[in-house]
């Protein structure tokens, strides 16, 4: 019992202690001279020998609890301010205190003696999300994509392509210029990590917008990249040289084929003048440039799209060369622009099953193709800006572009109707292809002295041909012999156009404006196609009836005026748009004219709404409505029979489309936790939307021979069309991002409308059904990355995807339920301080595939670090260790369903050599005495020179 006693007298005693030690909560607030409250600013406590450091929320508050003094110092740093410390004393008791309001002010010069315990890692404001590479460590050489692959809602995949928040980058600027023409990958796999200062990612409504704040349309998502000051003057070189084989002797016993690779990168700084040259040979696949087709809804074939060794399908051999240029042509001019060439050749090896929809008729069309392209592409782009005052602004953006297809294929085709053979015929097919493309674009802005008052025109026109010859021969087995079995097709089109944009914006309160638009678009196409068949004496004979001779002229109008409020947590608009469009066509058909007069008038409100929680919250909410013409393909009423068993008939009597679209996004970064959270939702309702009318024909169809066996598509408009997509991702980091947790989901939903039409085999009388066909697309995926400076660089992610179709039209036999499962770990392990162990491991397993395999792929190499500054990289690689690269893929909408499986680069091994130089300064070299040394002219300390970056 005694024993008890003590124990308790020492706990209450212990407890007594403690209390009577328990000291005060400390808080307050820290703002910026304007008043804004300043998240994520260290606030570090200093009481003798301890110090204790906190960051301030989103509201600017900090606290200290449990101070036991009532002398202390507080110590605050923030990026771009000034550092403050501050001496306190507190009356001698332990009630809350409140410290007054600490005001910080902005930095003005270079911050050279704060050391500062964490950066701020994410900035938000309205259309940007700016993120600083300083909190995404990478080792020393690692490219910019490096960095981007640790960015919370960004991914990059294993061809280079980027999506930000659930969209895809379609544009790189350097500093806020055009990179190589806005190339993606040009500048994120090239531009080293170690010069760059932020990454942006930017809502980019266009140059116009830019300048006027009246933003309209759908953005881009563009990615901005900012290098940093200390990185101004000085040069950066690397070259690659490396050659392997298909098969690894000893493992394998596949034929072998030569690999090789050598590309070279230079990148020269000289203040206001940055040069780059890229230069690419290579057979693994790995695209330097991308080039997308110029033509409307698509275009026609541009150059591939990008790939990066073996995750693209086919084998492709690439060359490749570009240019980048920037300068300032005096105080008022800055000049910028770039070339681009690419000659790649692809093989590509395909087998497809189709699944044609049909209540009375469905059938199956089974396909195997061997494709030879060989794919030329130049682009040049350029940019003046004429700055001649503070108030006025000119640029002048000329562009051209010229791709060339040559393609040769061979293949079968085996259609089943009814468990009975339609059609069974071999096809070789040659064509030839150019499409050039070119144009201009002149913005001016003039701001006048009253605040907000703004005027602004933009005027662009612009030519893009395609010219394209097609021969077709087919080889029958069995079944209907409806096309031509040898025709030689000559199409040539081209579209013309012109068009305007005039802004103006008046204020009419001190936070509200007016904003009046108007702009004008005219497009002339015109579309000529000839198309001769060989008869069995070795003569050509012109085919009038696949022949004809069209025309179109597509005219907008677009007015629209708005209300812009303007506050310091929110901002809104509220407005209304009119938009007047006339179709007007013509077209000559075995002699027989036909014309067509479409005028629609479509109006709509706009909205977009604003609200700011804090720098590091967001809400936006933005609405417009836009028509999209028909494409010539769509409108020209002539038959096309490159593809016997699948017939195309344009419709003349097309309408636009006019697509409403909403789009919702909320974005918050707690400075606190380090958590990220970005999310958006978007609703696409579309009226005339332009949908495919497949009719099937009997194998007997005797009124047109031609159309016998086959499933011809035509064009209607129909209304019903509607699409929903919701993204968002989660990040969570402990100990300064070098544990991460993200977790991405992705869901799109389309409400597809189609038509569905029979000919009976009989009465020859044709049915037609209108077909609603429900498409789920579905993705969640878990990533959780290690990071740890010159140690580890790991990542172990999983996925699972759905892609389902309900149709209205039921059918037994057809699947519609594609599922996948990824499951993979990639990262870099260093060790020896200059060795690299880099391994990319993934499972596919596929649910719902006929006929597919769940592929192991391990790309892995192993690389050692040598010379002076590590200049020097000797690196042996191994891609897809297993072996067992496929790709396959699948298509859904109201008139069909597919699944592709297409051939792709599988195991070799390469051994290669990389050297790189580099040397960088803040400022120009001196030139020693009567030289020319110190800053730049018109960059002050620490201030960016004129004109930024590349």
């Amino acid at each position: 019992m005694k024993f008890l006693f003590t124990i308790l007298s020492l706990i209450l005693f212990i407890a007594l202690k403690t209390n009577a030690q328990t000291g005060r909560l400390v808080k307050g607030v820290v703002k910026d001279s304007t008043g804004y409250l300043l998240a994520g600013t260290n606030v570090k406590m200093l009481t003798g020998t301890d110090s204790t450091t906190v960051i301030t929320n989103a509201d600017g508050s900090f606290a200290f609890n449990n101070v036991k003094v009532n002398q202390f110092s507080l110590v605050f740093t923030s990026i771009g301010y000034q550092a403050l410390k501050r001496r306190f004393i507190l009356q001698v008791d332990n009630k809350p205190a409140i410290l007054p309001a600490v005001i910080m002010k902005t930095e003005t010069r270079m911050l050279n003696t704060v050391v500062i315990a964490d950066v701020n890692p994410v900035k938000m404001k309205e259309d940007t999300v700016e993120f600083n590479a300083d909190a995404y460590k990478v080792r020393d050489g690692a490219p910019v994509e490096d960095v981007i692959r640790k960015l919370p809602g960004m991914d990059v995949d294993k061809d280079g392509n980027i999506t930000a928040q659930g969209k895809s980058v379609t544009k790189v600027r350097v500093n806020g210029k055009d990179f190589f023409g806005g190339d993606v990958k040009t500048a994120t796999k090239n531009l080293p990590a170690e010069i760059i200062q932020s990454i942006q990612v930017i809502d980019d409504y266009g140059d116009q917008a830019n300048i006027t704040g009246i933003k309209t349309g759908e953005p881009e998502k563009v990615l901005n990249i900012n290098i940093k000051q200390s990185k101004n003057y000085g040069y950066f070189g690397q070259a690659s040289l490396g050659g392997g084989r298909d098969a690894i002797p000893g493992i394998s016993n596949d034929k072998e084929s030569d690999r090789y690779v050598a590309s070279a990168s230079v990148f020269s700084f000289n203040g206001n003048r940055q040069l780059a040259f890229l230069g690419n040979l290579n057979n693994t696949n790995t695209n330097l440039f991308s080039f997308g087709g110029g033509g409307p809804r698509g275009g026609g074939p541009g150059g591939p799209p990008g790939g990066n060794n073996n995750s693209s399908n086919g084998i492709t051999t690439a060359r490749s060369f570009g240019f980048n240029y920037r300068d300032s042509w005096g105080k008022k001019v800055t000049a910028y622009g770039s070339y681009s060439y690419a000659n790649n050749s692809v093989n590509t090896i395909s087998s497809t099953i189709q699944n044609n929809l049909s209540n009375t008729n469905p059938s199956t069309n089974t396909q195997s193709n061997n494709q030879q392209d060989d794919k030329l592409n130049h682009r040049v782009n350029f940019n003046i800006e004429y700055k001649p005052d503070t108030v006025n602004y000119v640029k002048i953006t000329p562009t051209f572009a010229y791709a060339s297809t040559n393609t040769n294929a061979d293949g079968s085709s085996l259609l089943i109707r009814n468990a009975q053979t339609v059609s069974n015929y071999t096809f070789s097919t040659l064509s030839k292809s150019t499409e050039p493309n070119y144009g201009a674009n002149v913005l001016f802005n003039h701001k006048f002295n009253t605040h907000g008052r703004n005027f602004s025109v933009s005027a662009g026109a612009g030519s893009y041909s395609i010219n394209k010859y097609q021969n077709p021969v087919y080889t029958y087995i069995d079944g209907a012999r409806n096309a031509p079995l040898n025709q030689f097709i000559n199409t040539d089109s081209r579209t013309d156009s012109v068009g305007t944009t005039i802004s103006y914006m008046e204020p009419v309160s001190k936070k509200g404006y007016l904003e009046a638009s108007y702009a004008y678009h005219y497009a002339y196409t015109t579309a000529d196609k000839v198309t001769d068949t060989l008869a069995g004496d070795g003569t050509r004979n012109n085919y009038d009836l696949l022949s004809n001779n069209y025309n179109s002229t597509f005219i907008t109008h677009r007015f629209g005026l708005n209300y812009r409020f303007i506050d310091k947590k929110y901002n809104y608009v509220l407005g209304l748009v009119a938009q007047p469009t006339i179709l007007n066509g013509a077209s000559v058909m075995a002699g027989q004219p036909f014309k067509t007069n479409n005028n629609t008038f479509n109006w709509a409100p706009t909205a977009r709404f604003i609200y700011n929680f804090s720098r590091n919250q967001s809400l936006s909410v933005n609405y417009n409505g836009s028509s999209m013409q028909p494409t010539y393909t769509e409108l020209q009423p002539v038959t096309d029979f490159s593809n016997a068993s699948y017939p195309v008939q344009g419709n003349p009597d097309l309408k636009p489309e006019f697509n409403n679209t909403l789009a919702i996004r909320y974005n918050k970064f707690n400075f606190e936790s380090g958590n990220v959270f970005f999310s958006n939702l978007s609703f696409t309702k579309t009226d005339n939307r332009i949908v495919a009318n497949t009719i099937t024909y009997p194998r007997n169809y005797a009124p047109n021979t031609k159309l016998a066996g086959s499933i011809l598509t035509q064009y209607l408009n129909a209304d019903g069309y509607y699409s929903a997509q919701g993204f968002y991702v989660f990040a969570k980091p402990w100990e300064k991002r070098k544990y991460n947790l993200f977790m991405i989901g992705n869901i799109l939903y389309n409400n597809n409308v189609s038509y569905i039409s029979n000919v009976d085999s009989v009465t020859y009388n044709m049915t037609t059904e209108k077909n609603i066909a429900k498409n789920l697309v579905l993705s969640q995926g878990a990533r959780f990355r290690v990071s740890i400076t010159d140690v580890i660089d790991a990542e172990a992610s999983t996925t699972y995807s759905v892609n389902t179709s309900r149709n209205s039209i039921k059918q037994a036999n057809v699947n519609n339920n594609f599922r996948s499962l990824n499951l993979g770990i990639n990262g870099k392990s260093y060790f020896f301080k200059d060795w690299t162990l880099s391994y990319d491991y993934s499972k596919m397993i596929y649910y719902g595939y006929t006929g597919a395999t769940n592929p192991n792929i391990l790309n892995t190499y192993i690389e050692r670090r040598f010379l002076k500054g590590n200049a020097g990289t000797l690196r042996f690689s191994v891609m897809d260790v297993f072996n067992e690269n496929t790709g396959y893929t699948t298509i859904q909408n109201g008139s069909y369903v597919t699944q592709t499986n297409s051939n792709r680069l599988g195991r070799y091994f390469l051994l290669s050599f990389t050297l790189k130089l580099q040397k960088f300064a803040g400022k120009r070299p001196a030139m020693g005495p009567g030289g020319m040394g110190g800053p730049p002219p018109g960059g002050g300390p620490g201030g960016p020179p004129p004109g930024g970056g590349f």
